[in-house]
C-alpha cells in the first residue's frame, strides 16, 4: 500500500492518546479512534511531513523524525479532523443553513 509502517504506529498511539485523555468510553471508542488516528497519519504524513520540514525549518531534525511527530499529532487530532470533514459534508449535502433571523432593533443598542 505504500504506507510507512513507523508513521502507522505513531499515529495509532496518538489516537489512543487522545482517546484515553478523554475520561469514560467504551473499549470500542478507543479502539475506533486509534484506528481513525492511524488511517489518518498513514495517508496524509507524507504530505505533512514535507511541508513541515519545509516551514519549520528546523536543521537539527532530520526528515524521518520530523514524519513521526507529524504522524504522531495528525493521529492525535485525526478523529477531529474526520469529525469536521463529515459536519462539512454534510452541510454541502444539505445546502446552506437557514440564514439568522434578524435581531430586534432594541437589542442593537
Amino acid at each position: 500500500m505504500g504506507l510507512d509502517p513507523s508513521h502507522l504506529l505513531a499515529g495509532g498511539i496518538g489516537g489512543l492518546v487522545r482517546s484515553l485523555a478523554n475520561p469514560g468510553g467504551s473499549v470500542m471508542r478507543h479502539i475506533s479512534t486509534a484506528i481513525v488516528g492511524t488511517a489518518v497519519a498513514g495517508y496524509v504524513t507524507p504530505v505533512a511531513a514535507s511541508v513541515a520540514q519545509r516551514y519549520l525549518a528546523v536543521p537539527d531534525v532530520p526528515a524521518a523524525s520530523m514524519g513521526g511527530m507529524v504522524a504522531f499529532v495528525l493521529g492525535l487530532t485525526g478523529m477531529s479532523l474526520c469529525d469536521i470533514l463529515l459536519k462539512w459534508a454534510r452541510r454541502w449535502r444539505d445546502g446552506p443553513p437557514p440564514p439568522f433571523p434578524p435581531l430586534p432593533p432594541d437589542t442593537l443598542q
